[in-house]
């Protein structure tokens, strides 16, 4: 019963309903992809296709006004105090990813609406910058990320032969984990910020097709509902 009772809880969460549908998202455009390319059925590779759309369209609607849960966080952390260089360089960092995915979700919002005939402005070159703030706030989060890791490592070098410290160094062991499942997340959400932003195009030259970005986006999917549950 605790579990159902955990589920149904998990389910009820609006991050939880929206991993869920990025999993669906994701893992259905890696599916048409597949099945047009590999099995040649177009029917079925259709019907994920029309599925991928609507999760993604889905999403969209799910994250309207989500870039003032980001303001809230931004405030928040601006009234930290920081005890030294360490804590600010974390907390500069934290707060400028924030404000890439506000930026984020507010061109991600006008992009939608534009889509369902509410505003009239063209929504293909709001989503491009709503893609491009995505892909800035992931890179950023990845040298966060990197850096905690690092500290991290120090911390546990330097103290691993104190016993008082030993309960300290298993916190950061622990951390280390949840910051190696972040790594894997991160890199799967550049496969499609990469392409949406059109840096892998136009940069790197590179120019992903709907499998890598849908195995991307579905790994990303797997490990941020994992980790809401």
């Amino acid at each position: 019963m605790q579990t159902l009772d955990s589920t149904v809880k998990w389910f009820n969460k609006t991050e939880g309903r929206d991993k869920i549908c990025k999993v669906l998202q994701y893992g259905s455009r890696f599916l048409m992809w597949h099945l047009k390319t590999n099995s040649g059925n177009e029917q079925l590779s259709n019907q994920f296709k029309n599925l991928f759309q609507s999760t993604r369209d889905a999403r969209k609607l799910f994250r309207l006004a989500k870039s003032l849960n980001e303001l809230q966080t931004i405030i928040d952390k601006l009234g930290q105090n920081c005890k030294n260089p360490q804590e600010q360089l974390a907390k500069a960092l934290n707060i400028l990813t924030r404000v890439w995915f506000l930026l984020y979700w507010f061109f991600d919002n006008l992009s939608v609406l534009s889509s369902i005939k509410f505003t009239t402005s063209d929504p293909k070159p709001l989503q491009k910058k709503a893609m491009t703030f995505w892909f800035i706030a992931i890179i950023t989060n990845l040298v966060d990320t990197i850096r905690s890791l690092v500290v991290n490592f120090q911390y546990i070098q330097q103290n691993k032969s104190n016993q008082s410290a030993q309960q300290q160094v298993q916190n950061k062991q622990n951390q280390n984990k949840a910051l190696y499942l972040n790594l894997i997340k991160i890199f799967g959400d550049l496969m499609p910020a990469g392409q949406g932003s059109e840096f892998f195009p136009k940069v790197l030259k590179i120019n992903l097709n709907d499998g890598v970005i849908g195995l991307g986006g579905l790994i990303s999917g797997a490990i941020a509902a994992y980790q809401a549950y």
